[in-house]
Order: structure tokens, then sequence, then C-alpha cells
């Protein structure tokens, strides 16, 4: 049996709970599941029995040689990784819209980092990393131990995933891709682009694209370079002890939906096609297609930059009027995230509201700031972290060394990271966004922390 019927069994028989957790499965709906590790329904940190089963299960239903459940999003999977593949001291090159848990895990392994930093299209979206750009950061870093890409990225951007593949593990390098975003990637001819077979490390959130709750993620191990022991030990520091069970059911039941959704991915590709066609309607704003198979058709932009319209306006304009909620605003776009669970008519409220909102509109251009700089970096973020520090206005942190990594969330890729130098123009981006509604993190009350 899979994990998931182990636990609809064991919650309808008389076994009484003198153990975790205290709500003694009393309660109704995943109440009756939520389990601890008793015998019969295994553990996720030494699996033996129905865990270890639906892990086979993954890895054969991905590609990978070996799959891991976790349970504290991709975030676990990118702590973890880098412990595994690096020492303390060790070089990784970061691609530089990372998200944040990559670069807390660079920090808290004393890692050397360097940076690859992509080309932003004209209306601020970072485009997926080159192999040229691969090849331009491993040359500067000298001996990096590992690389961490995102592909796709959060707008869907994919990299040529083999080719930077092929060169890593010629230069011994380890590829690390956080694919948190393509989770569905490798099950219909729409979406291509999976990592899994080509990278060391590929780490997975199931809930992004998938039907899966929060927190449900898995981690793919291919290659053979990976030191499997090590990987294992790092997922017992990072993950809980406890690990939810109601989380877990929801991982087994999301492979029995891939194992036979055939007709629910093809479903879904139609009615994305139906949708990016009603689109080509649209007179100011633009739903972003890319023809190369290069972005995630499933990640709806909608760009905002040649109208009189932010894209944190159009945002607000489609949940307070037509009640839809977008997954991103920013500068001059919105990004839809869309699922093969999502309904046709779903689509077609969003596509109504659009068509209405597009009448109202003129011609405009979007003011979009550049975020694609190089800051210098005084110090190792790990030594920014190890420091004392203080928190002074933007304005008179200029020239010191940020204490803080400051986003823009979400995707929570960082402006400016532990480390490097504050500069005017990082100041100027920050205040910027803040003016225009953007979500920044990082800071404490509008000060920044500076290392003393």
């Amino acid at each position: 049996m899979s994990l998931k019927e182990t636990l609809e069994k064991y919650s309808k028989s008389n076994m009484y709970p003198f153990h975790m957790p205290g709500h003694k499965r009393r309660l109704k709906g995943c109440y009756e599941i939520d389990m601890t590790e008793v015998p019969g329904v295994d553990d996720l940190h030494d699996p033996e029995d129905v865990i270890f089963q639906d892990q086979k299960r993954m890895a054969k239903l991905y590609g990978a040689d070996e799959s891991y459940f976790l349970v504290g999003g991709s975030t676990v999977g990118n702590l973890a990784a880098l412990y595994a593949t690096c020492s303390e001291g060790d070089t990784v090159i970061i691609q530089r819209n990372s998200h944040k848990s990559v670069y807390n895990s660079a920090m808290l392994r004393h890692l050397k980092v360097e940076y690859i930093c992509p080309r932003l299209f004209d209306n601020g979206i970072y485009q997926a990393v080159s192999l040229e750009e691969v090849h331009q950061a491993v040359e500067k870093a000298k001996n990096p131990r590992a690389i961490v890409l995102t592909s796709p990225t959060y707008e869907g951007y994919h990299c040529k995933i083999k080719e930077i593949a092929d060169y890593c593990h010629e230069k011994e390098i380890i590829l690390v891709v956080d694919q948190a975003h393509g989770a569905h990637l490798g099950f219909h001819p729409s979406f291509t682009n999976s990592a899994v077979k080509y990278a060391d490390i590929t780490i997975q959130s199931l809930h992004k694209t998938l039907p899966a709750l929060t927190q449900t993620a898995v981690m793919h191990v291919s290659q053979g370079r990976v030191d499997l022991n090590r990987l294992r030990e790092a997922l017992d520091i990072y993950e809980s002890s406890s690990p939810s069970y109601v989380l877990m059911n929801s991982i087994s039941q999301c492979m029995d939906i891939l194992e036979e959704g055939v007709d629910l991915f093809e479903n879904y590709v139609d009615k994305l096609q139906n949708f990016y066609k009603a689109c080509g309607q649209l007179k100011h704003l633009k739903v972003v297609e890319d023809t190369d198979e290069n972005k995630d058709p499933g990640k709806l932009i909608i760009s905002t930059k040649n109208t009189n319209i932010t894209g944190v306006e159009l945002a607000r304009i489609l949940r307070e009027k037509y009640e839809l909620e977008t997954e991103l605003s920013s500068f001059s776009y919105v990004l839809a995230m869309t699922s093969i669970m999502d309904s046709e008519e779903g689509f077609l409220r969003l596509e109504k509201a659009l068509l209405e909102i597009d009448e109202n509109l003129t011609t405009g251009n979007v003011e979009v700031p550049r975020i694609d700089y190089r800051p210098t970096k005084k110090i190792e973020l790990y030594e920014a972290k190890s420091n004392r520090a203080t928190d002074v206005k933007l304005e008179d942190a200029i020239n010191k060394v940020s204490a803080a990594m400051v986003c823009i969330y979400p995707p929570g890729a960082p402006l400016i990271v532990p480390g490097e130098e504050i500069s005017t123009e990082t100041v100027d981006i920050i205040s910027f966004a803040k003016a225009k509604g953007l979500h920044v993190t990082g800071l404490n009350k509008g000060l920044i922390s500076v290392v003393n």
C-alpha cells in the first residue's frame, strides 16, 4: 500500500493513541491521519516501509536515482543541498536572483560566494542563465565546489539545463538546481526542461504547481556524484524531527494524481492555449508568450509596461473589482500562476477581466528600475552575519557594509546581501520600490542593519 492508503486504513482501526499528537485523532478532517512514528506508518528520517516505498515510487515517476520527501518546502532542500555537497571555506556560485534560502544555506555553511548576474528583460524580469554566463562565473571563481541555479525562475524562464550540467560535470562541479517552480515539468510535451536527470540535486516544491499542500516538496538526486549519507545527515539537521504525516499523505496523493493525470494535463494545455489566443485581442496589456520553449506557458506574465498603470495597480484592480488574486505584482507586470487544477471558469474570469481593464487603459511607459547592477562585496556573507550590527536610516547607510538581506517579496531575490556595500543606487531602488507599493523585506521599521 502507499502511505496514503496506509494512513487511511490506520485512521479507521481501533488502535487507541497513547502517544503524540495531543488531538488524539478525535477531531475530523486531516486530524484523523495526523500521526507520529508508530509501527506501520514508517519514519521519514529512517524510512524502511511505506515512506521508503513511496520515495522509490517518486524517483521512478521523475526519473531520479533517489528522491526524498520534504515537508519544509524547497527551503529545506536548498539548506540541505549545500550542507551536503560543500565544506566550510568552499566556493559556491549562486545565481543572483536565487531564493533567500540559497543564501542562508551558504551563510550557515560558511561558504565563499560568487554570482552569476543574469540579464533583464525591459519589464524588469530576469532572463534565464546562459551557458556563457556559467563559463564566465566559473573562470572568475576559480575551483568552485558547486553551482546553484534557479530554473525555471519565478516567472517561468528555463536554463538550458543539459548543456550546463554537461559543462559542470566536465569541470567536476556539483550542479544544484532550485526547481521549486518546476515539479510539473516532464508530464506533458508543453512542459519540458526538467532538471531531474541532469543535475546532481534537483529540488522541487510540489505545492507550487501541483495539487499538494503548502510546504510539500521533494529532493531528487541523480548522476551518482552526491554522498547520500551526508545528504541524509543534512536533512536530519534541517528538517523537523516530527515531520507531518498530513503533508506526507498529500505527497503520496499527489503521486496518485500524476500517475493517472494524462487527461488533466491535456485539458490544462487546452485551457492555456485558449487563454493566450483570447488575450491576443488586448491593445495595451500584453500576456507574454515565448516561442522557443524557454518559458513555462503556465506562468501568465501580464505586462503593463506600455500602459498607464503599474503591475501593483493592475493586481489591485483584479483583486478589488474582479476578486482575482494574483501571485506577484511588480513595477510593470503581474504574475498569475496556473496549474492542472485551474478551472475553465477561472481562466474565463481572468480573460474577461483583462479585456475589460484593457479597454480603459491608455498607452504609456511604466518606469522600471535596473536591478541588475553588481554590488561590491566587502566581506563574505557569513562574516557579515557574525559581526555586530547597528540599524541606521537608509540615507545614512550609503557606503556602509550591509548586515541585512533586503528583498522585494515575492519573489524574495535579494537587492542586497550581507557583506555588500550599500550604494546610492541600492537605496534609490529600495525607496522607489516602497513608493510604488512593492513589499520590501529585510528592513526594521524602515531602518537597515549595517556591520559595525
